[in-house]
This record gives C-alpha cells, sequence and structure tokens, in this order.
C-alpha cells in the first residue's frame, strides 16, 4: 500500500524540484523502494549511504559532487550520520537550476533527528511501513493469519522456516540495538538495556503506559526508561497511542497505551512461532489490538488521528479516528469507534453502549479476531437492530480496511 501511495505522488513531487524524505524502520525496505521510484521516472540512480566512510569521502564538495549527477536520481541513505547534509541540498536547490532529483532516507523518525532544522516546504515527507494486510494479493483468511504473525517485514511472511523467520527478525534486533541514540537523546543507551525495554513492552502490549513498571523492571530511574521510550518510538518500533482528550465532565484515562507496532517482531519476543500458540497465548488480545492499529495506521490520510478513549470503570473503546476541522484550527472530530474484540460473540454491554454515545462518531465498527473473514450479514449471537440502535456494525478486518482506504 506504501508502494502504491508513493506512486501516486512521485511524478508529482519530482516534477516541482521538490525532495523525498523516506522515514522508516531498519530493512523495511526503502533502498528498494527507492530503486523502484527511478525505474519509474526512468533514471540511473546513485546510492550514497553515509553510515560508511568511504561514502561520506565522495560528497566532501556537495556542489560540485551534486553537480555532476545532475542526470540522476541520488539516493542518500542514512542521512541521521551526517546531518549537515540537509543545509548543503538546500544550499544546491536554491543556487541551481539544473539538479538531479533527491530521495533521502533515514531510520529515524525525521523531526525527532532534526528537530533543531528548520524544514523547508519542498521537503515532503514520507513513513515507509512494513508491508501492509492490503497489499498482498491474495487476502483470505489463511493469508490474514500469516500476516498477523509473521509481521510485514520483508522475509517473513515468505520464510520457509520458523529459523529463518528468527534470524531475519534477530537481525533487525541486532541493527536496532546497535544504532547511535545520540541523536534521539542525547547519549548512547545501553545495546541490553535496548532490548530488554522492548521485550517488556511486548509483555505489556496493548495496556497503558506505566514508566515506574518499566522503571523497576529495567532497575533504572523513571526519566530515564522515558529516554528508551522515545528511541523506540522515533526508529518505529513501538506506538504510543494517545488518549482522546476529553470533551466531557467524565474521567478518562490519560496516559498513551503503548504497542510493539510489527505483529512479527512481537511474537519472536514473545516466543510464538505458530498460530495454535497465539490462540492460547494471554498476549492474544494485545496482540490483535496493536495489529488491527497498525494496519489502519498504514492506510490513514494525515488529516486523519487516532486515539483511544477509556472511562474510569475501564469501558474502552479501543480506536477512535478523528478528523482535523478545517474551520476551527486545531480542533478534532471524531469519525470512526473501532472495537476490537476477540471473544466469539461480541461485547456489546451498557458501559460500551455509554462510550459510544459519548462520542459524536457517524460510523462504528466492531472488528473480531474469530471473524474468519466472511462477507456481509450479522452473527446470529447478536441481533442486528440491536447494532442498529449504536449505529454499530461487525465488519472484517480485510472490510474494514477497503473502506478505510477510501477516506480523503
Amino acid at each position: 500500500m506504501v508502494k502504491a501511495t508513493l506512486n501516486l505522488a512521485v511524478s508529482r513531487i519530482f516534477r516541482q524540484n521538490q525532495i523525498l524524505v523516506l522515514q522508516g524502520p531498519v530493512l523495511v525496505g526503502k533502498r528498494i523502494l527507492a530503486e523502484q521510484i527511478a525505474k519509474q521516472l526512468r533514471k540511473k540512480i546513485l546510492i550514497i549511504d553515509l553510515s560508511k566512510s568511504m561514502d561520506r569521502r565522495r560528497i566532501i564538495h556537495p556542489d560540485l559532487f551534486f553537480s555532476a549527477h545532475t542526470k540522476e536520481l541520488i539516493f542518500i541513505e542514512s542521512i541521521d550520520c551526517m546531518p549537515s547534509i540537509l543545509v548543503d541540498i538546500k544550499l544546491f536547490t536554491s543556487k541551481f537550476k539544473n539538479q538531479p532529483k533527491f530521495i533521502l532516507s533515514t531510520d529515524f523518525g525525521f523531526q525527532t533527528v532534526f528537530r533543531f532544522f528548520q524544514v523547508p516546504k519542498k521537503f515532503i515527507l514520507q513513513e515507509v511501513f512494513p508491508g501492509s494486510l492490503l497489499s498482498l494479493k491474495f487476502n483470505k483468511s489463511a493469508i490474514i493469519w500469516q500476516h498477523w504473525l509473521k509481521g510485514g517485514f520483508p522475509g517473513f511472511i515468505s520464510a520457509p522456516s520458523n529459523r529463518v523467520m528468527g534470524n531475519r527478525a534477530e537481525r533487525i534486533l541486532d541493527l536496532l540495538v546497535s544504532a547511535d541514540s545520540v541523536p534521539i537523546v542525547g547519549h548512547q543507551l545501553d545495546r541490553n538495556k535496548i532490548r530488554r525495554c522492548l521485550e517488556l513492552i511486548a509483555q505489556l502490549n496493548g495496556s497503558i503506559l506505566n514508566f515506574q513498571v518499566l522503571a523497576r523492571a529495567m532497575g533504572i530511574s523513571g526519566p530515564t526508561v522515558l529516554r528508551y521510550i522515545r528511541f523506540l518510538e522515533a526508529s518505529f518500533f513501538i506506538r504510543l497511542l494517545p488518549a482522546l482528550p476529553g470533551a466531557n465532565k467524565k474521567r478518562l484515562a490519560k496516559a498513551p497505551k503503548i504497542y510493539v507496532r510489527d505483529s512479527g517482531i512481537l511474537h519472536h519476543l514473545l516466543g510464538i512461532q505458530s498460530l495454535r500458540a497465539l490462540s492460547k497465548s494471554t498476549c492474544q488480545a494485545g496482540s490483535w489490538e496493536g495489529y488491527v492499529i497498525e494496519e489502519i495506521a498504514k492506510i490513514l490520510p494525515d488529516k486523519y488521528q487516532m486515539y483511544y478513549y477509556r472511562t474510569q470503570h475501564a469501558a474502552e473503546i479501543q480506536l477512535v479516528i478523528t478528523k482535523k476541522e478545517k474551520l476551527s484550527a486545531g480542533s478534532e472530530m471524531p469519525a470512526i469507534a473501532v472495537l476490537i474484540q476477540t471473544g466469539s460473540i461480541p461485547l456489546i454491554n451498557r458501559a460500551l453502549r455509554n462510550c459510544l454515545s459519548d462520542l459524536p462518531t457517524k460510523k462504528n465498527y466492531i472488528v473480531r479476531v474469530n471473524q474468519q473473514e466472511e462477507r456481509g450479514g450479522q452473527p446470529n449471537d447478536l441481533p442486528s437492530d440491536s447494532l442498529a440502535t449504536i449505529n454499530c456494525s461487525i465488519i472484517s478486518l480485510a472490510d474494514l480496511l477497503q473502506k478505510l482506504s477510501l477516506l480523503r
């Protein structure tokens, strides 16, 4: 899905001499995507990896180097290893009309690493996600469960065995813990504690973030564990889902919920290697919840934001999608509520009905893990009229993603 979204906009981006910045986790396929874009533009690609000293020496004189490759697409990887390159590119593109096409990439959040750099309008930031469910050729039940189990990183779902899958996941985790954390938190973090923090988050996947619980488990202070959280979030390995700001007088949860973003990495950290083991795991509910939220995040336009809604009585709507209002700057209107459940029977009790009545959402959906991707119809255990009273419908994940992909 990411590839299709980029392909629709790539010709317009480069026609206006804008610079595309790809940001995403390590080994997510940013270089492959850049090569596909170069092929689409019918240009030769020149790859510069700034994590290598030999490549850094090649661009000691950026103006001369860029002027010598004006007919090529220059793909510069790991720009966080040489932040000054952004200033060089900005100055070069402002001085010369005859210039190459640029694609930059980073394994961290661009605005986190370069928070002191005023990003020009010509820099177009695009997050590259692991492969989405909608990108699969055969969007059937068996494929969906395999995608949930193994995740979307390149080579995960096609791994011939659990051992190969585990080796590929370990390679990604090794690159993560050995990455330079100085641009994110100001100093180098302990690689063993990065791994330990991620393992603990996997155990708490889908729960409300409590810094003190993580700090005690890691044997460090609360402010220190916050640095590890910031690093993992900037590396695109965890997601902090904020609570919906309370517009009514009810007491609501305010702390964010925390998830490991890729389900394959999550299950590898938990030692889950089969769907049978996943179905018996106590982490199944949190895993399914995080998987649904991440798949929705991959296709959601920028004008939409994601939150959760939880009252003091633990009644919760796992995902509330809001839309930014044009008329009132900064305001967001809840548009869609998604209840993510794992039970065989949909749970619509009085507390959840009250939650849905609190929110002015136009559409409400229930996504269940045992939906079996059936098309249409309501289950016999819950009358359709009871759902109609709360403007709610039961839907498969694949159908929900198809509906949300049409949002503009």
